[in-house]
């Protein structure tokens, strides 16, 4: 999960500036910044804006928000009231309704930003951190609860918008991490009026910026809203034209949305490129299969298994490419290899033998399906997940021979993202009921990018 951190240079928590007791100036009003501020209703100073204020100073925050929302009754028009409003709610820990005092303070005052700005940021620092406590805590629904507080109201901070759209990301509540990116973005297209950014202030929202395009492109990505996400990408590969991922992501969101064409034209410029790493490869490969360009993502695996020659799925993923394309041919040499590295697959053993059918060689196609009938059990379901420096390969184990409770013993091998050996790992499973299936999982110490399995005797 990607965390952000308040910055100490932005956490001064501002007492209440008290403008209510300030000579309201004639004319424009000049920010720090270099905003200038004219029209308007200034504030007028009431005898409940004073007691507010005093209320407020001495941390009688009920007193206080009584006699600013009397005021707002009384007058609708002053906007004195509606700022003590909107701070008291901020003192008690109510944004919703503090923001929306204090944006109708701002609409009737346009100036009054000059005092709401540091009070929201006030605010927002402590919602911030106490998100944080609650996380730390254990308490993800609290954390949720508090940094979507912190984001309604200050949005010129990009830290809570972050840490809340991971959040709600690794809980799969994708839409509402979406919507939280969104107006992270909005946000960081503001500037404050009180205060001047310095160029590490810059560089901090530029990180956070891509941050959260990154986080929001993935979520887009993977729940199919093709459209949204292509400008995105086109705005990011100006910035990085050379970026790999980048293009394949493009490319993946225009055929999301049905231009086959432009698309396969699109992973076909990719392919053209002799350089791609294992990772991109297999990138490609799975948007050219998700795409139906099947001979294409058949040539990224075959090119994948080049680097990495003892990898179980890439050798899997170039086979099942190969079969979709019907290239028979192919598929019976790279079938034959396929069950060396999954011997008990059942599906490797079927597709090597549909292949050797297809070219006309019947003795091999009924050897192959002959050891899928006669394996003690069959693999299935294999993925492999790689987290720091670990990797674990889950899958299933599915009776079919072997006598039920029959002890089996697999040896898993590791390799690198190069084809280099890292190591092997053996499981003993458990020969299940036919037709009956029970998961199991290796856990290796190493991060590794490759695995074969064999039965050991």
């Amino acid at each position: 999960m990607r965390w952000a951190t308040a910055t100490s240079g932005f956490l001064a928590v501002m007492a209440l500036a008290g403008c209510a007791a300030r000579n309201v100036p004639s004319g424009p009003v000049v920010s720090p910044t270099g905003v200038v501020f004219t029209g308007g209703t200034p504030p007028t100073e009431t005898r409940r804006s004073q007691t507010a204020t005093l209320y407020l100073r001495q941390n009688r925050i009920d007193r206080a928000l009584g006699l600013a929302l009397e005021g707002v009754a009384a007058d609708s028009t002053n906007p004195i009231h509606y700022f003590l409003a909107g701070v008291a709610y901020l003192r008690l820990g109510q944004y919703g309704p503090a923001d929306s005092l204090l944006a109708d303070a701002e609409r009737i005052y346009p100036a009054y930003v000059l005092e709401i700005e540091p009070e929201r940021e006030a605010a927002w620092v402590q919602a911030f951190n106490a998100g944080i406590e609650a996380f730390d805590g254990g308490d993800w629904e609290a954390t949720i609860g508090i940094w979507t507080q912190a984001t309604q109201i200050y949005d010129l901070r990009p830290e809570a918008h972050l840490n809340l759209g991971s959040l709600l990301a690794a809980d799969a509540r994708y839409e509402e991490a979406i919507d939280v990116y969104r107006q992270g973005l909005v946000g960081l297209e503001g500037v404050p009026v009180t205060r001047v950014f310095q160029e590490s202030d810059l560089s901090d929202r530029e990180r956070a910026r891509s941050d959260m395009e990154e986080g929001m492109l993935a979520l887009l990505l993977s729940t199919s809203q093709f459209a949204e996400a292509e400008p995105m990408l086109r705005a990011r590969l100006e910035r990085d034209p050379a970026d790999v991922e980048l293009r394949t992501a493009l490319a993946a969101a225009v055929a999301g949305q049905g231009r086959q064409a432009e698309a396969i034209d699109m992973y076909s410029g990719l392919l053209s490129e002799g350089s791609l790493a294992p990772s991109a490869l297999f990138n490609l490969g799975v948007q050219l299969f998700g795409s139906g360009a099947f001979t294409e993502a058949a040539e990224s695996f075959r090119r994948l298994t080049e680097l990495q020659p003892s990898s179980r799925d890439a050798w899997f993923n170039y086979a099942n490419s190969l079969f979709a394309a019907e290239a028979w041919e192919p598929l019976a040499t790279a079938g034959s290899r396929l069950v060396e590295l999954d011997p008990l697959g059942e599906n490797a053993q079927l597709v090597t033998a549909r292949a050797q059918l297809e070219i006309g060689d019947r003795p091999a196609a009924i050897a192959s399906l002959d050891r899928a009938d006669q394996a003690p059990v069959h693999v299935e379901g294999l993925q492999m997940q790689r987290a720091a420096a670990v990797t674990t390969v889950f899958g299933r184990v599915t009776g079919n021979t072997a006598e039920p409770g029959t002890p089996l013993l697999l040896r898993f091998t590791f390799f690198s993202d190069r084809g280099e050996l890292l190591g092997a790992d053996t499981l003993t499973v458990t020969a299940p009921p036919p037709e009956e299936s029970e998961g199991f999982e290796v856990r290796f110490s190493m991060a590794a990018a490759a695995y074969r399995y064999e039965l050991l005797p």
